[in-house]
């Protein structure tokens, strides 16, 4: 007897299924319409956060009309009104019972004092996707098989990446002393270095910490470079240079210069990341360490597929992380779902003793981990 064939629907389901999608058509809907509605929300919570419109409401003692907080602001109303709306109905804000309904009460809006501090970290955590809707016509020209390659970072973004950071600085600054010997190190006082800086917040953060080592803060760009280096004057920080540097030609004068060496975010992003790896090897006197902050994923798609966060990962590398590092036709162009087992390989290939993994223990930033490394003595 010929064994009996399963439904065509029946195995189209079991691959939608395989694939990680709902397998009933019911739950699929629900999918993509929750996909079009948060993915509106979450602009609107960038602008909200961005225009101060839910700082005020998380600091506000009682609840507050979109006239007083327009007052407060010295926004539109009407902007206010519509946008602080949004969030209400998504359940972001809440609506004080008994306003905005039809007898003609004015609606007063309010947030939790046990939500607050998840709000703001959302709000942080949305200017990405303000930024991608910014980008979104200069990147869609770089599908087109005869379009350009490349998006470079601007000033918005070093903004967006210094709050983001700032959500889980105490929690990174943790994973990275779990490196053996690090603090102690740093406390009596060695020659530190971070390759692509940013704005330089975590580096920012330890200079304040070990007044006794020194700090050479790099980019290859001027402007992020500025931004560090003017934060840093703010802070009174006198034990940090600041210098031009494209950490995939480091100069010769850097051989065996430094005792530790940090990046945050910054491999993956390179047109040629084993290069930058073997600079930063050249970079560190033998026995150094190295630290390198990443988006430490799965390397394969079918390992992804467990975590749905990761699909955030891969859309912030199709609109920043893929466009900046695309900038020759030869660039890895990695993306920031690169993941954990190509990174370990890098860095073998450029010399390196991998030491370990953690993550930085952190909610906001749980796909973040520091890959600790060393140069062989």
């Amino acid at each position: 007897m010929k064994p009996t064939k399963r439904p065509r629907r029946h195995s189209q389901q079991l691959q939608l299924q395989r694939r990680g999608s709902p397998a009933d058509m019911a739950s699929y809907e629900d999918l993509t319409t929750n996909v079009y509605t948060w993915g509106s929300v979450s602009l609107a919570l960038a602008m909200a956060h961005e225009t101060g419109i839910t700082p005020i409401l998380c600091e506000a003692q009682g609840p507050l009309s979109s006239h007083q907080l327009a007052q407060q602001g010295k926004l539109k109303e009407r902007y206010v009104r519509e946008v602080v709306n949004a969030l209400a109905v998504a359940g972001l804000v809440q609506l004080e019972e008994g306003t905005g309904g039809k007898d003609g009460v004015e609606a007063r809006y309010l947030v939790p004092d046990t939500h607050r501090h998840a709000l703001k970290d959302a709000g942080s955590s949305c200017l990405a996707v303000s930024d991608c809707a910014r980008k979104f016509s200069a990147v869609k020209e770089c599908f087109d098989i005869d379009g350009p390659s490349c998006v470079r970072y601007q000033s918005g973004f070093f903004n967006f990446l210094d709050e983001w950071r700032t959500m889980g600085l105490d929690n990174m600054t943790t994973a990275v002393f779990k490196t053996p010997g690090l603090k102690e190190s740093l406390e009596k006082g060695i020659q530190a270095a971070e390759v692509g800086c940013g704005t330089g917040r975590l580096v920012r953060h330890l200079a304040a910490m070990f007044p006794k080592s020194h700090f050479t803060v790099t980019d290859v760009v001027e402007q992020p470079l500025q931004l560090a280096r003017q934060r840093a004057e703010g802070e009174g920080l006198t034990n940090m240079t600041f210098q031009l540097i494209d950490v995939c030609k480091v100069p010769d004068e850097w051989t065996e210069k430094f005792d530790w060496l940090l990046s945050e975010d910054v491999i993956h992003d390179l047109p040629h990341p084993l290069e930058a790896m073997k600079g930063v090897f050249k970079a560190l006197k033998p026995g150094g360490h190295f630290s390198m902050i990443d988006q430490l994923v799965s390397s394969f798609v079918a390992e992804n597929m467990k975590t749905k966060s990761t699909a955030a990962l891969y859309t912030l590398g199709t609109f920043m992380c893929i466009p900046e590092s695309y900038q020759q036709p030869d660039s890895e162009a990695l993306g920031p779902c690169w993941g954990e087992e190509k990174a370990r390989d890098l860095l073998g290939k450029a010399g390196f003793h991998v030491l370990g993994l953690t993550r930085s223990g952190t909610k906001d930033l749980g796909t973040q981990a520091i890959c600790m490394c060393q140069k062989p003595n």
